[in-house]
């Protein structure tokens, strides 16, 4: 079931996900003319709910960290209890240590086989998907990938997930019928999709996600 949440509640989600970033607020991005998600990205820059850098362009196709994308959901979702955690490369005195402790506390995420949890690695596509699915207890939902033209490249811990966000209209595929589950989830579709997730359907966008872009680097590894 969908849940709704205020754009006060998107506001802290979003200012968590970019407080790394050189500040540039209350201003258009100078590199979103023309982009898919220049509506949104903009209305949300406008009413600062979101910021850029300090060049005035807010960088819609870089790609974000796990870390980061854990204290999003966490703010987004109000989840505040934090669990035990024991992966290797998550240490107290880390910044996103009490976001990845939270984010287990909630039971939405994981980490990889070898006991790491890969704060710093950017955070794909399938990844996403099955923490946001998780996260609002989407139900699985296999059937909802088979038009993609990449369905076997799907790994099956997250096809469930991708299709239950693709069902519930919060993630898309690309112009090419491609989900690209191995990509890295850019900035621009993580604002998107939180967008199309939170808010009223009424006021989202609903374009295919993203483009093909040189600027998405390497996905890690499959966790």
């Amino acid at each position: 079931m969908k849940r709704n949440f205020t754009r006060r509640t998107i506001s802290m989600a979003m200012a968590a996900m970019l407080a790394i970033a050189p500040v540039q607020a209350m201003a258009a991005a100078t590199d979103m003319t023309g982009h898919w998600a220049e509506k949104t990205v903009t209305a949300w820059q406008e009413q600062g709910l979101i910021k850029g850098y300090a060049d005035g362009t807010f960088k819609p196709n870089n790609s974000i960290t796990r870390a980061e994308f854990v204290t999003i959901m966490n703010n987004a979702l109000g989840f505040e209890t934090a669990g035990d955690i024991s992966f290797t490369d998550v240490k107290e005195d880390n910044w996103f240590y009490n976001a990845v402790a939270t984010a287990a506390g909630a039971g939405y995420c994981s980490g990889y086989k070898d006991g790491s949890f890969k704060p710093n690695a950017t955070i794909t596509r399938a990844e996403a998907a099955v923490m946001i699915a998780n996260a609002l207890g989407l139900e699985a939902n296999e059937a909802a990938v088979e038009g993609f033209t990449d369905m076997d490249a799907i790994p099956g811990w997250a096809m469930g997930s991708i299709g239950a966000v693709v069902e519930a209209g919060f993630m898309s595929g690309y112009p090419d019928a491609s989900f690209g589950a191995k990509k890295s989830i850019t900035r621009a579709e993580a604002v998107s999709s939180l967008n199309r997730a939170m808010a009223d359907e009424e006021e989202t966008e609903t374009p295919a996600e993203g483009e093909d872009t040189t600027e998405t680097p390497e996905a890690p590894a499959e966790g």
